[in-house]
């Protein structure tokens, strides 16, 4: 028995010529790939933006206004205050950097600058006696470094003295990229 084909030749070949050609449909529109193109470049340069752009980074803290007698240098008439960080934060304070305050919940905001950083640690007990600084109860009594600040000049020293504040020191700066969360610690660093 002859091996007999059912196709035409012709029906074949036509067949293999058209399925050679690969036709893929267009879904969008030329000017939403370019939009799209656009919005993808806008996305990189807003990212390369935020990773070279630096903001302050603060380190908050509270303290007390020191009494008349205790100044920040020789011949200072400006008000001082001592300021208890964590010692693992105050490796990031600097003589020079600047200081925001608030005197009380609810008193004067004032600014100053920061004189020295005392060397070494003090307890609570060291605290209380030598700055008279009498923490609230929501603050942990752990040991401090203290942190001497000259505060603005409209501040009379003698009604403030002895009040305490809670004060927020400018310590370094930080990307801007850090700010958003999850990407602090591999993208942004602080300095």
């Amino acid at each position: 028995m002859a091996h007999r084909v059912i196709f035409r030749e012709s029906a074949i070949r036509a067949y293999r010529h058209g399925t050679a050609k690969d036709i893929v449909p267009r879904l969008t529109l030329r000017p939403a790939i370019v939009c799209l193109w656009l919005l993808l470049a806008v996305l990189i340069a807003t990212a390369a933006l935020a990773w070279s752009v630096r903001v302050p980074a603060y380190v908050g803290t509270q303290g007390t206004i020191l009494q008349d007698g205790a100044r920040a240098g020789p011949g200072d008439a400006a008000t001082t205050a001592a300021l208890f960080l964590p010692p693992d934060q105050s490796a990031q304070v600097r003589a020079g950097q600047s200081v925001q305050a608030r005197i009380g919940s609810s008193g004067p905001s004032v600014s100053g600058a920061v004189v020295r950083v005392e060397p070494g640690v003090v307890g609570p007990d060291t605290a209380r006696d030598r700055y008279r600084f009498e923490p609230g109860a929501d603050t942990v009594r752990q040991p401090w470094t203290v942190v001497i600040v000259r505060l603005g000049e409209s501040l009379p020293p003698a009604a403030y003295a002895g009040s305490l504040l809670t004060a927020r020191v400018e310590a370094g700066s930080e990307r801007l990229l850090a700010l958003f969360p999850g990407l602090g610690g591999p993208l942004g660093g602080a300095s």
